[in-house]
């Protein structure tokens, strides 16, 4: 059934004739071979490289020195091992079958929707949602929306999973949350809100992988940069958004002029003025410096960012809050780069345009489109329901936790569509569950009686 489910979250591929990539998926490739290549050798399976001949400490921030931003090592390799042992077909339906069991797992168990019920609904949301798209497509954010699909189950249905399920969502969260920092921080504020809405068992469930996940990239950050952070020569994102915002720039323009000596000064009248732009403009932008400038920018932008802040506090405040609004509302499909393939091997790949791919002759428009009309009509049917507890309680899990993605992402990165397009399936997902069930049966207590088996 899951098999069967994968490959029907697919058949977005058909229409780009190979799953869809981005201008991230070549990073996570290569620092995925870099991990591989060290992993293997400290494990006595392969070559040592040379950048480990003067220890493991640091050994990939050596191997990865010219890398303007370094990625999840967990996605990385996950994403790397797939490609080498299968191509990028593989590791798409290898998201596909993930996406398909956790979804199974939540209407079974946390929406107990009986079997005609589930596949109705799951066809609904491979046609008519974004859930398809994100399954197809190469990089970690299709785990943002299984992320907070697992909270919910974890909260309001563990007395009713088997012990497999309850190790597949443990671990999907796990993994999820370390598949990008956005991730972490949106796990660890949906733990809160499993305490607050279910309870106290239920945030200490959400928290501990978490937990995990942060310790796992903190090690990594250690052991291969030589730095015991989650975030390792993490370019300056938060920089570049309140340059775009205002209150960077002001500061910046003020401080250069009088004489105070930060790296990002020299040809700071000739950045780009997006935050984009400031970090990967082919000239005069992060991208371009040289390694060490681009390291002093980085151990900056703490300083620089706190000063910043410190002069025009309101101004960030409300450009933040314009971002998340921003972001809360744009969720269509154009962030996916259409009419591209890949010829893959376990050295490396090479793009194969393909601009003859209907995706790409005609857009994604009417997918979009489709997607903010069922995301309105679920708004409207959950508005129109008079939900009681613990069902209440769940609807504003799942909708804070979308909420919380749209903050997370816009006010530190800044809107775009993707990053609320990969969680906005939820919505459908939820209203059409309770819709069915006119009061599923929810409950985090731990000593509630399991129900028989569907």
């Amino acid at each position: 059934m899951a098999a069967a489910a994968a490959g029907v979250l697919l058949w977005p591929t058909a229409l780009n004739w190979h799953p869809y990539l981005f201008w991230d998926t070549y990073g996570y490739f290569l620092q995925g071979k870099a991990y591989t290549k060290l992993l293997l050798a400290a494990a006595g399976l392969g070559p040592m490289p040379l950048e480990a001949a003067e220890g493991w400490i640091g050994a990939a921030g050596r191997m990865l020195a010219s890398d303007p931003s370094i990625r999840s090592p967990t996605y990385s390799l996950l994403l790397y091992a797939l490609a080498a042992a299968g191509g990028f077909w593989l590791v798409a339906a290898a998201q596909a079958l993930a996406a398909a069991v956790t979804v199974e797992v939540a209407m079974c168990r946390l929406l107990r929707l009986p079997a005609p019920g589930r596949l109705v609904l799951f066809l609904l949301l491979a046609v008519g949602t974004a859930l398809p798209w994100f399954a197809s497509y190469l990089m970690p954010d299709l785990a943002a929306g299984l992320l907070i699909l697992a909270a919910a189950t974890i909260a309001f249905a563990w007395p009713s999973l088997r012990h497999w399920e309850r190790v597949w969502l443990g671990t999907t969260y796990l993994l999820a949350a370390s598949f990008h920092s956005s991730h972490l921080l949106l796990g660890g504020g949906l733990a809160v809100l499993a305490w607050l809405l279910a309870d106290r068992g239920a945030g200490l469930r959400l928290l501990l992988p978490v937990v995990a996940a942060f310790a796992v990239l903190t090690s990594v950050g250690w052991l291969g940069f030589g730095t015991a952070t989650p975030t390792p020569r993490a370019p300056p994102f938060l920089l570049a958004r309140s340059w775009e915002d205002g209150p960077a720039r002001a500061y910046l323009e003020a401080a250069c002029g009088r004489g105070e000596r930060w790296a990002i000064c020299d040809g700071l009248a000739t950045l780009a003025p997006s935050a984009q732009g400031l970090l990967w403009n082919p000239e005069h932008s992060y991208w371009a410096m040289d390694l060490p400038t681009r390291a002093v920018v980085r151990a900056e932008e703490g300083p620089l960012l706190r000063r910043a802040l410190a002069a025009y506090p309101l101004a960030q405040l409300e450009a933040s809050a314009r971002n998340a609004l921003r972001q809360l509302a744009r969720f269509g499909l154009d962030d996916l780069v259409l009419g591209r393939g890949a010829a893959v091997t376990p050295e490396d790949y090479t793009f194969v345009y393909l601009p003859a791919a209907p995706a790409a002759v005609w857009g994604l428009a009417p997918f979009s489109a489709l997607s903010y009309a069922a995301t309105t009509l679920a708004l409207l049917v959950l508005a129109a329901r008079s939900l009681r507890r613990p069902a209440a309680a769940l609807a504003l899990l799942v909708l804070a936790g979308i909420v919380l993605n749209a903050a997370i992402c816009g006010v530190l990165s800044g809107p775009h569509d993707r990053y609320q397009a990969r969680v906005i399936w939820l919505v459908p997902l939820l209203a059409a569950g309770l819709a069915w069930r006119r009061a599923p049966e929810l409950s985090a207590a731990p000593r509630a009686p399991a129900p028989a088996a569907p």
